[in-house]
């Protein structure tokens, strides 16, 4: 995907772009709804991330209660809508998510992000421990396990926590396709890897070669991970904290 190079080269030069990666015709419904509408949502959820510092996510595995923190401090959110009105801006269509990437420690202080982060492979769940705002080890048996911790040794940046992402397309009516260009719209996803083209500090040169660097998102979606449930997100400020979801549901508009 040429969006991430596209994304860094708008704020460099000041144009505006719009990249569709994967795009197939099952995109189309996604493409005619009502995207003021998904607009104003957006910047709502944008609002209300600005002025986190930390995101609780609470995962429900087999019949098990998993917790992650996200810490937001030092980071602003950004709003993928849909609509590119000024110069220095390039995102996907179809768009209808805001999406933050939680502090990664480059300011000197630990960050704060960590717990257990679920991940479904077909029918095995893998197990991330987070710390400092990586996984830095797989907890879970099974074969994928197996893999995902060769990787996690393999190319230590592949387990930083690079996006925090809000897709709102599933309250639309719009369901997944198999294409992660859409399908992370429809609901939370957490990504891995690179997070330098959405304003974080990882990048390629944290990666052992130009052929290894990712970012991969993982969507909590019935339809892609049905083994784990979103029990709840709650959103934590300086004045206490508020819940946005709830059983996979917005609980905020």
């Amino acid at each position: 995907s040429t969006t991430a190079p596209l994304k860094v080269a708008a704020r460099q030069f000041g144009f505006r772009a719009a990249t569709m990666p994967g795009f197939s015709l099952a995109m189309l419904p996604a493409l005619r709804i009502d995207y003021q509408q998904i607009n104003q949502r957006c910047v709502k959820l944008k609002e209300m991330l600005d002025q986190a510092i930390s995101a609780t996510v609470a995962f429900v595995v087999q019949q098990q209660k998993v917790m992650m923190n996200f810490d937001l401090r030092h980071r602003s959110a950004h709003v993928s809508s849909g609509l590119f009105p000024q110069p220095g801006i390039a995102g996907n269509l179809p768009s209808g998510e805001t999406y933050i990437v939680p502090y990664e420690g480059e300011l000197g202080d630990r960050s704060r992000t960590e717990g257990v982060l679920p991940v479904q492979f077909g029918d095995e769940i893998v197990l991330y421990q987070i710390e400092n705002n990586r996984a830095v080890r797989v907890i879970s048996q099974g074969a994928e396990s197996k893999i995902q911790a060769e990787m996690l040794l393999r190319e230590p940046a592949f387990g930083n926590m690079a996006e925090l992402g809000f897709g709102i397309l599933g309250d639309m009516g719009v369901d997944p396709i198999g294409e992660i260009l859409l399908d992370e719209k429809l609901g939370f996803h957490v990504a891995f890897g690179r997070s330098d083209h959405f304003g974080g500090a990882v990048g390629p040169k944290d990666f052992s070669s130009p052929q290894s660097v990712v970012h991969i998102d993982r969507i909590y979606i019935p339809q892609l991970q049905n083994l784990i449930h979103i029990d709840f997100i709650d959103l934590k400020n300086e004045y206490g904290s508020e819940r946005i979801m709830e059983n996979h549901a917005f609980t905020v508009f």
